[in-house]
């Protein structure tokens, strides 16, 4: 299905952005933390001038998030309480369109940020986010208790694995920095 102008405002997500910036259990960041020297020494071994000579690929995290048992009403009530509007639809791969279901990804979203998830029956299997240019005072607001009560509430980190940036959740100056950056 092709994108048309009411689509235009989806949340949208490729491929390579799966779980790229991913929100894990905070049991995960001793091996997160040996995964950003591995990456970093990998990078600086493989780097050309023309790009990378191989290419690294992460192993999973000993600790996953379907382990939590984090149900998808709980996570979903929080979103809608911080102001986030659930999609009905996401648009993947810039444009094919993808109906949110239960055994698909499924998002939550401000103009500016989006919640992405999958689900394994009624708990949480995956959640990564997607971020631009945050404009709104009201929109930033949102995303940091979102983003907050998700480390106080349930005991999760952000890795952002483009960057190597690892956040604590459960701090709020940590996730300020992190938006801001």
């Amino acid at each position: 299905m092709n994108c048309n102008n009411e689509d235009e405002s989806l949340p949208a997500f490729w491929d390579d952005d799966y779980c790229q910036i991913e929100i894990v259990p905070r049991q995960n960041v001793e091996h997160i933390e040996n995964s950003i020297k591995q990456i970093d020494e990998f990078t600086a071994s493989t780097r050309t001038e023309y790009g990378f000579t191989d290419m690294f690929v992460r192993e999973g995290l000993p600790f996953p998030t379907i382990n939590k048992e984090l149900r998808t009403d709980n996570f979903e009530k929080l979103l809608t309480e911080k102001g986030f509007e659930k999609a009905t639809k996401i648009r993947y791969n810039g444009y094919t369109i993808i109906h949110c279901t239960k055994t698909t990804s499924n998002a939550y979203s401000l103009p500016c940020f989006s919640f992405f998830y999958d689900c394994d029956d009624d708990f949480i299997n995956n959640i990564w986010i997607s971020i631009s240019h945050i404009t709104s005072n009201d929109h930033f607001n949102r995303i940091l208790g979102a983003l907050y009560e998700l480390g106080e509430s349930c005991e999760f980190v952000l890795i952002d694995w483009n960057s190597s940036a690892l956040v604590d959740l459960a701090n709020k100056n940590q996730i300020n920095a992190y938006l801001v950056s």
